[in-house]
């Protein structure tokens, strides 16, 4: 009985929300005979550190830069040493600890040069939690003129087969519908039929992100049912989606809980960490804390402001639930009446505008040295053109300008600073030291409207703009969906 080896493909580029658990998902397989190849399209986040830190030791990581991911299949493949080939997206994982090992007792038994299983998605982060199922079982070629094609997630391709016949990089979408007509239907390969689940898939990948993704599919389908010279249809393209209804109709959604190995909870990023209650503040590490707002997503969807790992939001205003997160709003001005400085914290340095008044409040509130420095007016560079501060480790940093500026700040000071605990706190001072009025409860979730009666056509006008940033990140851009999202209890 031959023993199987098998090459795992990834291709990879700045996944470093997703790729703890693709890593922990191959980590875990009980079958140990594979390498894991990863290429990387030139990654310029966290994606190459956690990638270092893969304990898989049979792994072997290429850089690639500016490739695409079919480019960057294809520089597997050919470095690829095992028996058959199997890719796995870093938005993906393997269904089960004993899914290679399952697919492999099949294998070893048969003389097929291509295996197809199935694959089954999830929305966002909920692993376990089935929305479609897409089977090979009742895969027949006549569907290729549909648009149809077996799931590329979930099959071995013979590694021999796959250096012969490679990627076509010309399409940037439909290159696994390309091979699979030219492997099944043109060159006629006979397929096995793997009757279990190889991969848990994310929903919105490169072909389903936006409607461009959809539209671009089904024109690079026609073009390479073209060039192989079959039967084309645009009209019979576009009715894949019907076919595909019925992959949504699930009898359980539910399927066994997939769990993170240990080795790899360090290693997951996180879009968005949010803090439940302000006590859960740690102030033995570095921190930023700002709110989650319609102010701070319309500047991330916009770029102007980034996501770090010491980065903490609190969650504030109606716009949070567009992101289910499942904690109720906390204003700023609650921030400051419960939080709790420790007596290791000599100092709270305010960053920005403090009246007279709110800075009594804060003496009065806090017991601490109270030290203010104004800002120029202007934009971040502006402020930060002269501004190099020193961040004490018994000194807390209070910022009062409005996002993205406190923000953009507070990522200058992070960068140059040993120690930071920094707090994008915005006019909250103002109010709950009394200088402004404190907005009626009936209008909490509605606060920034209460806010435009002082400097109305300035804050209308930034609201207006953080508004149409944030509608185009949420519906052109997609910028909201599958976000990793930590709550901090």
């Amino acid at each position: 009985m031959r023993k199987i080896k098998l090459s795992i493909i990834t291709p990879s580029l700045n996944s470093d929300k997703s790729l703890a658990y693709t890593l922990s998902s191959v980590y875990d397989q009980t079958y140990k005979n594979f390498e894991h190849i990863i290429v990387d399209g030139g990654s310029t986040d966290h994606t190459l550190d956690i990638l270092k830190k893969h304990r898989v030791l049979n792994k072997k990581i290429i850089i690639a830069k500016n490739t695409t991911i079919y480019e960057a299949i294809n520089i597997g493949i050919k470095k690829a040493k095992g028996d058959y080939i199997i890719v796995l997206n870093t938005d993906d994982i393997l269904h089960n600890k004993k899914t290679l090992e399952n697919a492999v007792n099949v294998i070893k038994n048969s003389s097929e040069k291509i295996y197809l299983g199935n694959v089954i998605y999830f929305n966002n982060y909920e692993f376990n939690e089935i929305s479609r199922h897409y089977p090979a079982k009742n895969f027949r070629n006549w569907m290729f003129s549909f648009g149809l094609m077996p799931p590329h997630p979930a099959s071995f391709i013979s590694s021999s087969l796959a250096k012969k016949n490679l990627y076509n990089t010309k399409f940037k979408i439909a290159a696994d519908f390309d091979i699979f007509l030219r492997l099944l239907k043109l060159k006629k390969y006979p397929f096995k039929y793997l009757n279990q689940t190889i991969t848990r898939m994310r929903t919105g990948g490169v072909s389903g992100k936006d409607i461009r993704a959809h539209l671009r599919s089904g024109s690079e389908i026609h073009q390479s049912l073209s060039i192989n010279k079959q039967f084309k249809s645009h009209l019979l393209i576009n009715s894949r989606y019907i076919a595909k209804l019925k992959q949504f109709f699930i009898i359980s959604r539910k399927v066994k809980k997939f769990n993170v190995n240990k080795n790899y909870n360090d290693l997951i990023q996180y879009h968005f960490k949010v803090i439940k209650k302000i006590r859960s503040l740690q102030f033995n590490k570095n921190f930023v804390l700002s709110a989650l707002n319609l102010a701070f997503l319309g500047s991330y969807m916009s770029n102007q402001v980034k996501i770090y790992k010491s980065l903490i939001h609190w969650p504030d205003g109606i716009f949070i639930k567009n992101i289910n997160i499942s904690v109720k709003k906390i204003p700023g001005r609650e921030i400051l009446k419960q939080l709790k400085i420790p007596l290791s914290i000599k100092t709270i340095t305010v960053l920005g505008n403090l009246p007279k008044r709110s800075e009594e409040y804060l003496k009065s509130r806090y017991n601490k040295k109270i030290n203010h420095i104004k800002l120029p007016y202007g934009n971040i560079l502006d402020i930060t053109k002269k501004f190099d501060y020193r961040i004490k480790k018994n000194e807390i940093i209070m910022i009062t300008l409005p996002t993205p500026k406190q923000e953009q700040l507070a990522e200058y000071l992070k960068k140059n600073n040993k120690y930071f605990k920094i707090i994008c706190i915005g006019g909250s001072i103002n109010i709950v030291s009394g200088l402004e009025k404190e907005v009626p409860k009936f209008l909490y979730p509605l606060e920034f409207l209460w806010r435009l009666r002082y400097e109305t056509l300035r804050r209308l006008s930034r609201l207006i703009n953080t508004f149409i940033n944030y509608m185009v990140g949420k519906y052109f851009k997609k910028r909201l969906n599958n976000l990793s999202i930590k709550i901090l209890n």
